[in-house]
């Protein structure tokens, strides 16, 4: 989830809208814009996960996050007067669309697709990533700035593009379904799996008690 780049424009935020041509003294004013739109879409997306259901907002907060880099990349490559305008919109559209899906569904997900031995070592391990792909997009993204310039989210937009193809390929909806049923529609889409192979099905019934 972090390496879609949403918070290198909280790290860099200042220097993101600089490079957009957002005049100096409303910088600040727009930081706070970037804030509201998270905070915004927080409560959105609360509202909406169970009835939106978690696969649609996870694939259309990543598909419209591609489009949205895509536009603001082109729009910080041309010298237009109000293109910075522009890019601070998709700036905000970027964030809102991180908001309502990504950002609120990851962390529901652990808790429905993993059972109840297993979701501690899941939640420590998606943790872990969390704060590793965090320091590395901190770290790197003044260096994919400097070599890639205006085209710097072409990374993040590539993340986006796989993320999207996953979730569309292989992650099944979550809502309203028990652990088995999750499974059962993992091993549906997993198309790799051998159709003879032998699943445990649960106990089956003694109906005779000879020795």
């Amino acid at each position: 989830m972090q390496l879609c780049g949403n918070d290198s424009m909280y790290f860099y935020a200042a220097y993101v809208f600089q490079e957009a041509g957002i005049p100096q003294d409303k910088i600040p004013y727009v930081v706070i814009g970037t804030g509201s739109c998270e905070l915004i879409t927080s409560v959105t997306c609360n509202m909406i996960i169970d009835y939106a259901g978690r696969r649609p907002l996870l694939l259309g907060g990543y598909i419209f996050m591609a489009g949205w880099a895509i536009v603001f990349m082109v729009a910080l490559s041309q010298q237009i007067s109000w293109m910075p305008y522009l890019s601070m919109a998709c700036i905000f559209a970027y964030i809102l669309s991180f908001g309502i899906g990504p950002a609120g569904v990851t962390g529901v997900l652990p808790t429905e697709v993993f059972d109840q031995m297993s979701r501690p070592a899941a939640y420590m391990i998606c943790g872990s990533l969390l704060w590793f792909n965090l320091f590395l997009v901190g770290t790197a993204f003044p260096f994919i700035v400097k070599s890639l310039a205006h085209f710097c989210y072409i990374p993040f937009l590539v993340v986006c593009i796989c993320t999207a193809l996953y979730v569309g390929f292989f992650l099944p909806e979550t809502k309203g379904k028990s652990f088995l049923e999750i499974s059962e529609e993992f091993k549906k889409r997993n198309f790799k799996a051998q159709t003879h192979a032998v699943f445990y099905k649960g106990p089956e019934e003694i109906k005779s008690t000879m020795l």
